[in-house]
């Protein structure tokens, strides 16, 4: 009788397991080749907002190039190659000229999900640069281009999926795909640093008179620690895919700038806003995925705000060839 009742619990456990596998919303494409090329477009202007006389608002622009990329992936090897396109989307002699390196790397670990990015922007034009005062140095489009001004970005970001039907690879839409909706929380727990610096001051201050020695600054930098809670929402419809990362917290700042080589900090808090949106076509052997980032970053001196959008947006095309037959 007792052999009866286990034999009975086994088949259960094992029916039910089967069954929740059969009901997860996720195809996974692990054991097959993917390859995959992209085209991606990034950029992060900013502002700095502060009593500048006639104006209240500094607005910087950076003029950047599309960049290609090819990648292969199979179980756990994947790799990526993505370089910049030469030309610029604007000329250069009327809104400047930007240099980047910009890399990425991401991993998974069962629930967590890793994303470590560094980012180095040099070359900034200031938008309606005659506002400040008609002795400016600008071009015909109205830029006073900065072209050593710098932003340096490092981040380490975690992200802990608390239902095992979430999933960021499947998300993104290259080694998985959704084939029913899935929806819930998740936590982002995050380490940044980054700024800006130039020699002989971020902006043409001598233009302003303001005695604060914040506008004098050669650097404006910032860390932040914290952790946010989120909620995502992803599904596919007919092979369209759509999804959703967004989540909303506060983060522990220090902040410094610094002014003649002294450098003056302090400690404080910062909104935190995390948002992933992508979307396409997906089907079991090639997918057009859509994915977009957007990160917004805020420095806050009492008389100099600075605020900056980072945002990228990369179209992928990829197709999956059939998982190769395992020899009996």
């Amino acid at each position: 009788m007792k052999l009866l009742f286990c034999s009975v619990i086994l088949v259960f456990v094992i029916f039910n397991a089967k069954a929740q596998e059969n009901d997860s919303p996720i195809e996974s494409y692990r054991n097959n080749v993917v390859l995959h090329t992209s085209l991606s477009y990034r950029d992060a202007p900013f502002t700095i907002e502060g009593d500048f006389g006639q104006i209240d608002k500094l607005d910087f622009k950076s003029n950047l190039n599309l960049a290609h990329g090819i990648g292969i992936a199979y179980k756990w090897f994947a790799l990526n190659i993505n370089y910049k396109i030469p030309s610029y989307f604007r000329n250069t002699d009327k809104y400047g000229k930007t240099t980047y390196f910009d890399v990425g790397l991401q991993f998974s670990i069962k629930k967590w999900y890793f994303h470590l990015d560094f980012r180095d922007y040099n070359g900034y034009s200031i938008k309606d640069a005659s506002h400040i005062s008609p002795d400016i140095q600008t071009t015909s489009t109205d830029f006073h281009i900065n072209s050593d001004l710098r932003f340096l970005f490092f981040s380490l970001n975690a992200y802990f999926l608390l239902k095992n039907d979430i999933n960021m690879k499947a998300a993104l839409g290259v080694v998985g795909r959704y084939t029913q909706p899935a929806h819930g929380f998740y936590w982002k727990f995050f380490l940044n640093t980054y700024g800006i610096s130039r020699r002989g001051g971020l902006f043409p201050y001598h233009f302003f008179d303001n005695a604060d020695p914040v506008f004098e600054a050669s650097n404006m930098s910032a860390i932040e620690i914290g952790g946010a809670p989120g909620y995502t929402y992803i599904n596919n419809i007919n092979g369209w895919q759509f999804g959703t990362f967004a989540g909303l917290s506060g983060a522990l700042q220090i902040k410094s700038y610094q002014r003649h080589g002294e450098s003056t900090g302090s400690i404080g808090f910062a909104p935190y806003i995390d948002f992933r949106l992508q979307g396409g076509y997906n089907i079991d052997r090639w997918f057009l995925m859509l994915t977009s980032v957007f990160d917004y970053k805020f420095i806050n001196h009492k008389v100099l705000n600075y605020n900056q959008l980072y945002y990228n947006i990369q179209l992928t095309y990829g197709y999956r060839f059939k998982e190769k037959d395992k020899k009996k």
